[in-house]
């Protein structure tokens, strides 16, 4: 793969490994394998109380913090931290850059290009916030793994993707930095959101049949996302639909999706100019599946109630085909524990074997000595190709995010610690005993992606966020 057409950074989304499943994060239908890495912030400061923009409790004034010496211009405290200037210019000299290689009529006014990156330094900034007070963190041995599936994805040894960031002028320190706060905010999520989906077999059995007859649909698609506010009120409604209507009049007038999306769309795949990639009927709302069925290819959609905010898609390209679900060769190493004193070694020992792996160590080798499963370890692990529904679903749903040579950070399951490899991956055509694990595992999909909107908007709208230099503000501030 050439670094010139695919920089480093553009990869960094699909191959941390300890990521969740998500493929849509910030606002429904986007896409997290477009997204760059996160842009570090002041370092989270303990707060106890956070208020919304709009919270009457709200401080007359920011209230600003201490050690402001020596720091450049404050252009946006987020509760009691604060975003400067040349943060804000560094992510969005590199936005600005990624644009311009990839898409440069997607390029917004600078003003535009500015007030959107600042909005998503703002939400990220909270997430991290709410992960240190939670006690998130994220250890040596699961940053190294991040890297080493990061430079597998690259095909590139760890060191190779050293220098090779070093090359295309990127710091080392900002970059970890960078992967360190994803995989804190993909954990926060995955804590927040994730492990609290759980569905009914009434439900899967229903969406089952739903399955069947949307078949093996697919969706290439962009979007533009107006949202609404907390508890929105009737004339806060009508206003969003008014943006909405407004932004797909301009499209219809001839100007490009992408351009529109990139200015007024509001979310982090606004920045991608609105691209969400392939997406499978079955995971939209059956609204927007059933809506998107009646376009042709290049077509732009009317504007489509949500539960947070107004969708307006362009159909990019469509399939029509077979359902399939993905299949991964996969290989393990488990872990037992009786105790919780066993479950700290255990614990202890998938330190050691992860350190093991990133000094190069084969899988196979450490699965045969350490593995403690007797249908795979003599065989390095091994266990062929796995379809939906022979395991658990969190090591399923992790298994998905790895890419074909990336390694997981150990799972626990009870009391067992899992570490899986991902060998390779096919489409194959669902067979009838498949249906309700393929059914189970879309419909989970689809209701993170709508859960997680809201969680993220709930968590702005209870932060206390203020934008100091007008230019930078939101309209609806």
């Amino acid at each position: 793969m050439s670094l010139k057409r695919r920089p480093i950074l553009l990869a960094l989304g699909i191959a941390l490994g300890a990521a969740p499943v998500l493929a849509w994060a910030t606002t429904p239908f986007l896409n997290r394998d477009t997204l760059l890495p996160a842009t570090p912030a002041m370092s989270p400061l303990t707060t106890t109380h956070t208020y919304s923009e709009r919270s009457a409790e709200a401080p007359a004034v920011a209230p600003l913090p201490q050690n402001t010496q020596n720091l450049d211009k404050v252009v946006a405290v987020v509760n009691d931290n604060i975003i400067t200037s040349m943060q804000l210019e560094q992510r969005v000299g590199a936005v600005r850059a990624r644009l311009q290689t990839q898409n440069p009529n997607a390029m917004p006014p600078e003003d535009i290009l500015r007030r959107q990156v600042l909005q998503q330094m703002i939400l990220q900034d909270i997430e991290l916030q709410i992960a240190h007070r939670a006690g998130i963190k994220v250890d040596k041995a699961t940053l190294d793994q991040a890297i080493s599936n990061l430079a597998q994805a690259n095909h590139l040894t760890p060191d190779q993707l050293r220098q090779a960031l070093a090359n295309q002028g990127q710091s080392w320190e900002r970059f970890t930095h960078d992967l360190e706060d994803r995989i804190l905010v993909d954990r926060l999520m995955q804590q927040e959101v994730e492990n609290r989906v759980h569905i009914g077999p009434d439900e899967v059995k229903t969406f089952a049949q739903q399955l069947k007859e949307m078949g093996g649909v697919s969706f290439d698609l962009q979007q533009i996302f107006i949202p609404l506010p907390d508890n929105p009120t009737p004339d806060a409604v009508g206003a969003a639909r008014r943006d909405a209507e407004q932004a797909r009049d301009h499209v219809l007038a001839g100007e490009r999706f992408g351009r529109v999306a990139t200015q007024v769309s509001s979310g982090r795949d606004a920045l991608q100019g609105g691209r969400l990639g392939w997406i499978k009927a079955g995971e939209l709302p059956p609204a927007v599946a059933q809506t998107l069925l009646q376009l042709k290819v290049g077509e732009i959609s009317p504007v489509i109630p949500g539960p947070t905010g107004f969708h307006i898609f362009k159909l990019l390209d469509v399939k029509h085909g077979q359902p399939t679900v993905t299949e991964v060769k996969t290989a393990m190493i488990v872990l037992r524990a009786g105790n919780s004193l066993q479950l700290q070694e255990a614990e202890a020992r998938a330190q050691d074997i992860q350190q093991a792996l990133q000094s190069g160590t084969r899988f196979s080798e450490l699965a045969r000595s350490y593995s403690q499963d007797p249908r795979t370890a003599a065989n390095g692990g091994e266990m062929g190709w796995v379809a939906p529904g022979q395991l658990p679903d969190s090591l399923e749903r992790t298994l998905l995010t790895l890419q074909p040579g990336g390694v997981s950070s150990p799972i626990r399951v009870g009391n067992a610690i899992y570490i899986l490899h991902s060998q390779a991956q096919r489409q194959q055509a669902v067979e009838e005993k498949q249906i309700m694990a393929a059914a189970r595992m879309q419909l989970y999909n689809r209701i993170v992606h709508e859960r997680m909107d809201e969680w993220q908007r709930r968590i702005r709208d209870g932060a206390y966020v203020e934008v100091l230099e007008p230019g930078l503000r939101s309209s609806d501030a």
